[in-house]
């Protein structure tokens, strides 16, 4: 099961560097050409002939390579061609824009569209969360869950509900706590010893912003605003990080180990599948199959395992560990609490 999650996750990432390319190689070879519109005998009908390579070109890719191949539901390819519209505004001259005019009632009623069906979906999107969250221990998981049924892909899905926990935990997060009903669990946490270094890297951040975008603004306004908005984006993902790192605890049960980092790793490991948990080790950091998921620096605890379980990263990606390692704010806590566990064994 662990190779086909890998083989599926690397026949996704092909196709998706696949399509990045020949959308590339294809933009390319079209703007080439829109140098050439101005001398051309016939301008318009070139400029038509760009239009359709880049607004038919681009989304046909995109839905042979992810959308057919269900890698992506159908609905994502209503982004891929707004921004083909978009690009076309660029790269065709100014004197061929007019064939464009049509877009500028399209982009509208496609964003219309789209909001229109995103609250149709986001009744039974709080429907379907407000379930899952009865039996989710965390709840990205259970927003994940929700989100998952109404967009019938887990990797949108996935991202999907990272970027609206950022915008939860950076607002809420201050006030919230977390909290299960679940007797038969153990709770270990792992954000006191590390999230503390966030904040002055997050002071690091502003300062940098703020001078750098005194220094490209020199060049260019755009570039230093585009610039600064990556830089605010960045520091809201380290506070919704931090806030999601405390709300969101390694958790034990007589099953499973429960394994998150913040808004960055997630994994469920069978207890069945569980050599030892111990102390971490140089050795171990260098064996194949090693995978950190400490939320900053190196692991103190290991989970060895008897067969490669799937982590999960940032963006969905999969990557398959044999010995996982995690700092803990009470590593021998873990230890002793998974050795003590009757199932560990699978008995």
């Amino acid at each position: 099961m662990n190779l086909s999650l890998s083989d599926m996750t690397l026949t996704r990432r092909r196709s998706f560097i696949t399509f990045v390319t020949l959308s590339f190689l294809l933009l390319s070879l079209e703007m080439w050409i829109a140098t050439r519109v101005d001398s051309s005998p016939r301008p318009s009908m070139l400029a038509i002939a760009i239009a359709l390579d880049i607004a038919v070109g681009v989304p046909l890719l995109f839905y042979l390579l992810l959308v057919r191949k269900k890698f992506l539901p159908l609905t994502s390819i209503l982004p891929v061609c707004i921004l083909t519209l978009l690009v076309l505004r660029l790269i065709l001259p100014s004197s061929e824009q007019s064939i464009l005019r049509f877009s500028d009632f399209l982009i509208p009623a496609i964003e219309l569209s789209v909001a229109v069906f995103l609250l149709f979906k986001l009744r039974n999107v709080i429907r379907d969360v407000r379930r899952a969250r009865r039996e989710s221990l965390y709840f990205v998981d259970a927003l994940r869950i929700g989100l998952g049924k109404s967009v019938k892909s887990d990797f949108v899905a996935a991202i999907a509900a990272t970027e609206v926990s950022i915008l939860y935990l950076v607002f809420a997060g201050w006030f919230a706590r977390f909290r299960t009903s679940r007797p038969d669990v153990s709770v270990h946490s792992y954000h006191r010893k590390s999230s503390f270094l966030f904040w002055p890297l997050m002071a690091l951040v502003i300062v940098e912003t703020f001078g750098l975008h005194l220094v490209i603004s020199i060049w260019t306004q755009t570039g230093a605003w585009v610039f600064t908005s990556i830089s605010i984006y960045t520091l809201l993902w380290m506070v919704g990080h931090i806030h999601a790192s405390r709300l969101q605890p390694v958790i034990v049960d007589d099953q499973y180990i429960y394994l998150r980092t913040g808004l960055v790793w997630r994994g469920q490991i069978a207890l069945s599948n569980v050599s030892v948990v111990r102390k971490s080790t140089r050795a171990d950091r260098q064996t194949d199959g090693f995978v950190n998921v400490s939320l900053l620096g190196d692991p103190d605890v290991v989970i060895v395992l008897k067969d490669p379980e799937t982590l999960e990263g940032l963006f969905a990606r999969k990557k398959e560990a044999r010995i996982v390692g995690i700092a803990l704010d009470d590593p021998e806590a873990i230890v002793e609490n998974v050795g003590d566990r009757p199932l560990r064994g699978g008995s």
